[in-house]
């Protein structure tokens, strides 16, 4: 029978889950995406036409609550020319710009009036043009609070089937996705400004006092991750399509469905005419682009430039209700002390040319000295016009710098800077573990000290370096900027694999043997406590002798005609195992199926062969390995969605079982009676490598994962590495069970026994010791010990042992802890040879013989 392929097994699992984790679920098929394709742009068209068609102050919405209820729309499919749509004044035709959508535009001047405030508090005067970062592209993050709007929405306010018949909505009875429900949480913006400042040329007229070459506009994207703390306690992302406008460091960016033409809308959300015009100006030229090249490829490229979801084909074919969102961003002035502008030059050219030559170092280093890193500050008023509710970010002047600073973050090329910098250090900090391991497999070498070596404290460290090669491997994929740093770290976590590989197979070897009797001894006492049927009495009444000699003469007489008759059958073969475990092999076979001879009984179908317990193999357990570490890997991309205490629960647990890497070895110390494994070079090293890349996400305030510091939980999970080491060093120092019940543990030998003169009659005291005087400890000015000499055999040196004398009671000194210390000079065998406790430790290293008799030693 062929073995079984658990290899292939663990590959073919492997593919089916990347292959369900990476095709999307909710495609429309193959012949009916085109189609659907055609009829988005179809729309998309339509909305562009109307954004050509329109001007400053056309959408001024004014809705009530006691308005009746609104008709349904008109098909935009069956009427392409829209020629017998009529739309109240103050409305636009565009999906959720119309008055029988029956959006709360009620607030829309509520949110103009937050944006020109948030941008006076800023910059002071929008008219000035205060000087700000010309390109924003970076990341940021901040708390936010909610603001109630003047009317109330919910799902149950609108009829998703009136407001686009064709679309197919999923969940649209159920409470709609991005609904920001808490009163505060946290906000990130990842905002994508590829275009550097003035690249936009505008042929506008002077609108309101500007010159032409002032009001310049460009396009923006970002994606924004709210976590709502108090409420759902969840965390969504949304990619939001908008206008950037340097000369004042201004943003307006929108989402965009089939249920709210954002983008095409956008000009009329502005707040100031000049603003309108650029955008307007900016969006036509660049949308129209984009529809023209999307119409040429209806088959091959499906996907919705504009979507508001990550998973944009998804959301194209059966797209599922949520909030739509208007954000207004102003840039905050850099700090002057990074600009370096004299005092007397510190005019608005001055610092908009100190401003142009930062950037411009940051975008193409030359060696530009820096006294500090640059930061990005923002403030956002974020509008939901079909949930009907506000979001700001918390800071200054209504909130106290104390609570919050509204959006910090860094430019995006010193993010990346900093995120390159942590994955090239990080590849360092792997490659000290490989070199660290590479050391201690040089001196874990032998049977002996591969035998004291933890199977799962090797296994943790191979299953995080296996996880760090996946996580890696995958980011390198699809990383760009920090493809070549991601690399490195790729390769070093192979090497690490493959190096702890290495190493794990050789223990495995080594304590094969030793867990195969471990399972044996099980299945005996499993079949020590099952009962047995009850054995069928043997009838002796057929004869009966007369008397009992003899009954003697004649079962002798019988006994030898038989053996006459019938040869006795030739005795067995014995086939020494694999491991070399005889004794174990021969208990086996005469403990489950002998004779009352003592004799192997044949094999029948109700005797059937004794098989050895099929322990695991290294295929098996290195499949166990990749299916926890791809587990392990899926649950934490899951757990970034969690509500934060939750997330912030789970990634301390499993921080706190990384660092726990210590404890499996503390346990098999104490199982072999074993004082130490590895060098402390290992301990050491591996713990303050293990530990060095956690602690920049719990300590340092500015880490490129926005990772809130704990230094409480990074001091509970440094402290619990640190009793390890000591835990560690008591076993080796006090012995490995010290402490502990004897009753805890199978008796062991002690190597390192009080010798008393008591036990010369009965043989305890080792051989050849000479009595030379006493000294040593003492009671009330009495000496209790006497030293003996002897040499040892290895090193042919005096070895001086304190023996304790006669009728004497064990004195504090030997029995406590500097007794403890005196008896580690020496080690006795149980053949009772004496030597020195680090020549004996150095020859079991190779060989567990005594030097002197080759009698079979106990391991350490």
């Amino acid at each position: 029978m062929p073995p079984p392929q658990d290899n292939a097994r663990v590959v073919f699992l492997i593919i089916l889950l990347f292959w369900v984790a990476t095709s999307p679920d909710n495609g429309p098929g193959f012949v009916a995406a085109p189609s659907l394709t055609r009829a988005r742009l179809a729309r998309q068209r339509h909305a562009h036409g109307v954004l050509n068609t329109t001007d400053w102050g056309a959408f001024a919405p004014h809705l009530h609550l006691d308005d009746p209820p609104p008709p349904p729309p008109p098909d935009l499919e069956n009427d392409e020319n829209n020629n017998n749509i009529t739309i109240p004044a103050g409305y636009l035709n565009l999906t959720g710009f119309r008055k029988e959508d029956g959006l709360a535009w009620d607030d829309l001047g509520r949110f103009k009036s937050r944006c020109e405030a948030w941008s006076r508090n800023a910059v002071g005067d929008p008219d000035a043009q205060a000087p700000v970062w010309q390109n924003v592209s970076g990341v940021v993050k901040g708390p936010w609070v909610r603001r109630n709007a003047s009317v109330y929405r919910d799902h149950s306010s609108y009829n998703l089937t009136a407001m686009m018949p064709n679309i197919e909505w999923v969940g649209r009875g159920a409470d709609w996705l991005r609904n920001a429900t808490g009163s505060e949480g946290t906000m990130m913006l990842r905002i994508e400004d590829e275009e550097e400042a003035g690249t936009e040329p505008e042929n506008l007229h002077s609108v309101g006092g500007l010159m032409p070459a002032e009001v310049i506009a460009r396009e923006v994207s970002a994606t924004v991750t709210i976590d709502d703390d108090e409420g759902t306690g969840a965390s969504f992302d949304m990619r939001l399509h908008g206008v950037h406008w340097p000369r004042q460091g201004a943003l307006l960016l929108t989402t965009t469905s089939e249920k709210f033409a954002g983008i095409f809308g956008l000009p009329q959300l502005t707040t100031r005419q000049d603003f309108y015009e650029s955008s307007k100006s900016l969006l036509n030229r660049t949308l129209d682009e984009v529809l023209r090249r999307k119409e040429k490829r209806t088959f091959s490229d499906p996907i919705n430039p504009w979507a508001a979801s990550i998973d944009s084909p998804g959301e194209g074919w059966t797209p599922a209700p949520h909030c739509e969102y208007v954000v207004y961003i102003q840039i905050h002035p850099p700090d002057k002390d990074i600009l370096r502008v004299e005092p007397t030059l510190n005019g608005p050219e001055n610092v908009a040319k100190a401003i142009e030559d930062l950037e411009y170092e940051l975008r193409s280093p030359r060696g530009a000295p820096q006294q500090r890193h640059p930061k990005l500050q923002m403030s956002a008023v974020v509008y939901s016009p079909d949930c009907a509710f506000f979001l700001e970010t918390r800071g200054p002047p209504e909130f106290p710098p104390a609570d919050g600073l509204h959006l910090i973050g860094w430019k995006q090329e010193f993010w990346l800077h900093s995120v390159r910098t942590w994955l090239l250090g990080f590849a360092l900090v792997i490659f000290c573990q490989v070199q660290l391991l590479k050391m201690q497999i040089k001196e874990t070498s032998t049977p002996s000290t591969l035998g004291r070596v933890s199977f799962y404290t090797a296994s943790i460290m191979l299953l995080a370096d296996g996880i760090t090669f996946l996580g890696s491997s995958a980011w390198s994929l699809s990383a760009s900027t920090t493809m070549l740093p991601s690399l490195v770290v790729t390769v070093a976590s192979f090497l690490a694999m493959i190096v702890s590989v290495a190493f794990l197979v050789e223990i495995f070897k080594v304590q094969e043997p030793e867990w195969r009797r471990q399972e044996r001894e099980r299945q005996r006492a499993s079949a020590a406590n099952t009962p047995r049927p009850p054995e069928t009495p043997v009838n002796t009444s057929t004869t009966t002798p007369p008397n009992a000699n003899a009954d003697a003469v004649s079962n002798t007489i019988l006994s030898t005609t038989a053996r006459r008759a019938n040869p006795r059958p030739p005795s067995p073969p014995i086939i020494i195992p694999s491991d070399q475990d005889i004794d174990a092999e021969i208990e086996e076979v005469t403990g489950n199926n002998t004779t009352v001879a003592g004799l192997p009984a044949p094999s029948t179908a109700a005797n059937p062969p004794a098989t050895p317990p099929a322990g695991p193999t290294v295929s098996t357990i290195f499949g166990r390995f990749i299916l926890i570490g791809i587990g392990i890997l899926f649950l934490s991309l899951a757990a970034i969605t969690w509500r934060p205490h939750i997330r912030t629960t789970y990634f301390n647990l499993l921080a706190f079982t990384y660092l726990s890497l210590w404890v499996p070895q503390i346990c098999r110390n104490i199982y072999r009676n074993c004082r130490r494994a590895f060098s402390w070079r290992f301990v050491v090293g591996q713990s303050m490598l293990r530990l060095l890349p956690i602690s920049y996400f719990y300590t340092a305030q500015d880490n490129f994962a926005f990772a809130e510091p704990d230094w409480t939980a990074f001091t509970v999970l440094a402290g619990w590495l640190w009793v390890q080491i000591w835990v560690l060093v008591g076993q080796n120092v006090l012995g490995p069970r010290f402490g502990l019940p004897k009753n805890w543990m199978p008796e062991a030998w002690e190597y390192h026994p009080i010798l008393r003169e008591d036990n010369v009659e009965s043989g305890g005291l080792p051989i050849g010791l000479v009595s030379v005087g006493s000294g040593g400890a003492s009671a009330g000015g009495k000496h209790t010990t006497k030293i003996h000499v002897i040499d040892c055999a290895i090193c042919r040196e005096v070895l001086e042992v304190p023996v304790v004398k006669a009728g004497e009671a064990d004195p504090a000194a030997v029995g406590g802890v500097a007794g403890v210390f005196a008896r580690r000079v020496y080690m006795v065998t149980p053949c009772r040879h004496i030597f020195h406790s680090e020549c004996l430790e150095g020859w079991m290293r190779f060989r567990l013989q005594c030097p002197i008799c080759r009698e079979e030693l106990p391991p350490l």
